[in-house]
């Protein structure tokens, strides 16, 4: 959505401000305050699960607690939302919500496009955020049911199916190149065999807007991540990844998420790992990308 629109449908929406799981730009703020009346929420408490021996740090959590904790600030499955960040550095935090909502059957989600910036931007004015408190549950002692994922729920790869993926499909690693290339001196860096790397990162233009759709789709074609064929993405810890998932939603194409992405896989020593520029097929030999 749009700062424009979202500025002239303003009393419509639940707008759901979301914390990053760390900070991703130095310096104060751009922007004073929230938008009036926002959630305050952040990837860390809400949009993610508790990490495990087998997890990467910011695992998928599990479907009602999703729920609940969105309850618990006074949100419901039927509202409609529309999350943001404080920064346009942190577009990937807001997409990592919207995958885990989306994911958890959430009926209306989207991204404030160039978060509170824009928004300002925009004429929208700031001031303080909602004062929510935990919602009683229900006389019987649990919070109603939550919503199962439907068709449209998100694609959730697991460590088993990735390595298919990157073989017969296309993996995206949206990682900063000097992580996706490893170091010699660690085998434990590095990304997944037949990876092409995907900085999440250039899908933002300067002024902090997603570029446009003609621009998105050429940079998923340069990397045969669009077409009939299975489309998956990770990352460190499954944020900056959201975004690519997020992007291809924008453009049709599903794009599945390894949430646990590569604090996780690089932990399993049974995991194989390719360091350096992978060679990848091209995609001039793909009728699935036409």
């Amino acid at each position: 959505m749009s700062a424009r629109t979202a500025h002239a449908r303003r009393a419509r929406p639940v707008f759901v401000e979301v914390a990053p799981w760390r900070v991703m730009a130095q310096g104060p703020d751009r922007v004073a305050g929230s938008i009036p009346g926002a959630v305050l929420t952040s990837v860390r408490a809400d949009f993610a699960g508790r990490p495990t021996a087998s997890s990467g740090h910011l695992p998928l959590p599990e479907l009602g607690a999703v729920h609940a904790g969105m309850l618990a600030h006074g949100v419901g499955p039927a509202d409609d939302l529309v999350l943001y960040t404080r920064r346009i550095e942190e577009l990937s935090s807001a997409a990592r919500a919207w995958f885990v909502l989306t994911w958890a059957g959430f009926r209306s989600v989207r991204v404030l496009d160039g978060g509170l910036p824009a928004w300002s931007r925009a004429g929208g004015p700031t001031g303080p955020p909602r004062e929510t408190r935990p919602t009683a549950p229900a006389e019987g002692g649990s919070p109603a049911a939550p919503l199962l994922p439907t068709e449209g729920g998100r694609r959730v790869l697991r460590a088993a199916e990735v390595l298919e993926v990157a073989d017969f499909g296309t993996l995206l690693d949206s990682r900063p190149v000097s992580a996706y290339n490893g170091a010699s001196d660690d085998p434990r860096t590095g990304h997944v065999p037949h990876a092409v790397h995907a900085n999440s990162a250039e899908l933002v233009a300067p002024d902090g807007l997603l570029r446009s759709p003609t621009e998105m789709r050429k940079w998923f074609l340069s990397r045969r991540a669009i077409g009939g064929h299975e489309v998956g993405a990770y990352c460190g810890g499954g944020v900056s990844s959201a975004l690519l998932v997020f992007a291809g939603a924008l453009l049709g194409q599903q794009v599945g998420l390894f949430v646990d992405s590569w604090s996780a896989w690089a932990r399993d020593e049974s995991l194989p790992v390719e360091r350096g520029t992978a060679l990848t097929r091209s995609a001039a030999v793909d009728t699935d990308c036409a």
